[in-house]
């Protein structure tokens, strides 16, 4: 009871929170109004449309927003996938940081050494999967679609084929952690360069299926990890490669949108039953993959590409499942 009592004597910092949120509205109202740019909204309301949903699915969910924006922008509105991973990091960069400063302030457990590791391993990742290993056009909506569908099938037999009771934290913290959490930051940074998205899929993916933390615990994580990786991702396509282009169009239209919206989600998962925020995600998954096989026509090489990335899936699942429940059976 006492316990209780400090906790809730605790002083509010959502004044942090609503003071950035008014500078960024603030700044965004000017540069709109005195460049005089409100006729955007008629030419790319599409965009904002898209933002109002992916908004909330990147706070809410360990996805981000361009799991919403990359799949409609490059199957409904024939946007390149360039720029629409390019999108993704800048409206990321402000959506999933607002997100962060939500949970930050309203003190929601995340795991910082796991968003330490991760970040810097996806700054390096980003960079490597700019400039050298840069996959041709169709190649990534077609792995984004398998990374989304990996991820459900994580969150399935996790949760309902060998569940466990979900852990709160890690194991005591050593470099094999250090070491695991920056490769996965890297791997997950390559894939984020190609869509806008994954460092943040890939370390909800470990956090579960290895080590059984609490979806509720790993989402706030992610989303953190997320934002810090968009926002090292806008600074590299718009300051060093400066490679934006029509992109900044689509950004100055969504930006007041996620500012609340992704806050708003990060908000609504704290209050939710993690059931609830699983059946959410893999709703969005099943509309992917089903999205994914309607529109896009598999090639040959395309196909060899899903057959390897589906059973390297399956491979890593394998050993992480393998290590959960040997470190379980241990525990008892």
């Amino acid at each position: 009871m006492q316990k209780s009592g400090l906790k809730s004597a605790q002083p509010s910092l959502m004044w942090i929170y609503f003071s950035v949120l008014g500078t960024v509205v603030l700044i965004w109202f000017l540069y709109m109004l005195f460049a005089n740019q409100w006729h955007l909204f008629a030419t790319h309301w599409q965009i904002s449309l898209t933002m109002l949903f992916g908004s909330f699915v990147a706070g809410s969910t360990p996805q981000g927003g361009a799991v919403v924006a990359f799949p409609v922008f490059t199957k409904l509105l024939q946007i390149s996938a360039p720029d629409s991973r390019t999108f993704g990091f800048m409206i990321q960069a402000v959506g999933m940081v607002m997100a962060s400063i939500m949970i930050l302030v309203r003190r929601i457990k995340i795991l910082p050494h796991v968003i330490l590791w991760v970040s810097l391993g996806g700054f390096a990742g980003t960079w490597l999967g700019t400039y050298f290993l840069i996959l041709p056009a169709l190649f990534p909506r077609i792995l984004f679609t398998i990374g989304a569908t990996s991820f459900a099938v994580a969150l399935v037999i996790s949760r309902w084929v060998l569940p466990c009771s979900p852990k709160s934290g890690l194991p005591a913290w050593n470099m094999l952690y250090k070491l695991g959490f920056l490769a996965i930051g890297v791997v997950g940074g390559v894939f984020s360069a190609q869509t806008g998205s994954g460092a943040d899929m890939i370390t909800f993916i470990v956090l579960t299926l290895t080590f059984g933390i609490n979806e509720k615990i790993s989402t706030p994580t992610t989303v953190i990890i997320m934002g810090i990786n968009s926002v090292f991702g806008f600074l590299l396509y718009g300051v060093f490669i400066q490679d934006i282009g029509q992109v900044w169009n689509f950004w100055l239209v969504a930006i007041p949108i996620v500012s609340l919206g992704a806050p708003i989600g990060a908000f609504v998962v704290s209050l939710i039953d993690r059931d609830v925020l699983i059946s959410f995600i893999l709703l969005l998954i099943v509309v992917e993959l089903v999205s994914t096989l309607i529109l896009i026509s598999f090639s040959a090489p395309m196909i060899v590409t899903t057959v390897v990335a589906v059973s390297a899936c399956a491979i890593s699942f394998f050993m992480m499942l393998a290590y959960r429940q040997q470190n379980i059976a241990i525990a008892t």
